[in-house]
């Protein structure tokens, strides 16, 4: 059975928090969720963040994951601010501590035009060995998340291939079908394919839709990638971690169609 996940981003507020536990997490439509560290929101914010995300920890099956900050500001494929930027994601971790979360998805950076392509994955690689070595003291995995610009990093099947074989299993891989189709690259990847090919090292999904240019971030359906196929193939790979929604939604009644929809399609593949 599937076990589904939805985000929390920092601007939700704690009723938005509350709601999902009422609505999504009681009713049992879902097996986890996954929250951000909410570094750049008001001191009222955070505060309500941890203590409607905490009402979550009574439930013992329900799994927390934690993204941490990315974009340019959080940038690891470079040495701009890297000192703060690594004080960050430990502050992160130290966050992600409280809620019993164990996976952690990493953005692993983006070319600033100060480096090379080359320099600036080494950059990365090395930062990322720092952060997994902090990640330790929590038994916690990093997660690297395949991108989807030109400009930034592990956007092929080749290319996150070559990223993780310098860590030896020890940092793995949160899979986004989302970047995998709109990725902004002449060898771009059918979604299958990449799942099959980092089979190994998947760990976590990111589940949205688009039409294959832009990360449009749609419930699943509304765009151009082969759910039922890539589905078939999460099986066929005996995936068995969380099925994580980055759709775009207002509320919890939009999460529940994108449940109904990831029901739609596991029913379909399951008579199979």
């Amino acid at each position: 059975m599937i076990r589904k996940c939805f985000t929390i981003n920092p601007a939700r507020t704690k009723a938005d928090i509350l709601s999902y536990e009422e609505n999504l997490i009681k009713t049992n439509l879902f097996s986890g969720c996954e929250i951000f560290y909410p570094y750049n929101v008001s001191h009222e914010q955070y505060e309500d963040y941890i203590e409607g995300v905490k009402s979550y920890l009574k439930y013992p099956n329900f799994e927390i994951v934690c993204h941490l900050p990315y974009g340019r500001e959080n940038n690891l494929a470079s040495l701009n601010n890297i000192d703060e930027i690594l004080i960050r994601l430990k502050k992160g971790m130290d966050f992600a501590s409280m809620f019993n979360v164990h996976k952690l998805t990493i953005h692993p950076g983006e070319l600033d035009g100060t480096v090379s392509k080359e320099e600036a994955i080494s950059l990365s690689i090395k930062h990322v060995k720092e952060l997994a070595d902090y990640a330790k003291k929590y038994n916690m995995t990093i997660m690297i998340e395949n991108l989807v610009g030109s400009h930034e990093l592990c956007l092929t099947k080749e290319e996150m291939l070559d990223y993780l074989s310098h860590f030896n299993h020890q940092v793995m891989m949160t899979f986004d079908c989302g970047h995998c189709h709109a990725s902004h690259t002449p060898n771009k990847t059918p979604v299958n394919e990449f799942a099959l090919a980092l089979k190994d090292y998947i760990a976590h999904l990111h589940l949205s839709d688009n039409h294959g240019t832009t990360d449009e971030h749609q419930v699943l359906g509304s765009g151009t990638i082969e759910f039922e196929s890539y589905f078939r193939t999460l099986k066929a790979i005996n995936y068995q971690g969380l099925y994580s929604s980055e759709v775009l939604f207002k509320d919890y009644q939009d999460l529940i169609k994108t449940s109904n929809k990831i029901d739609e399609i596991e029913n379909k593949i399951k008579g199979e």
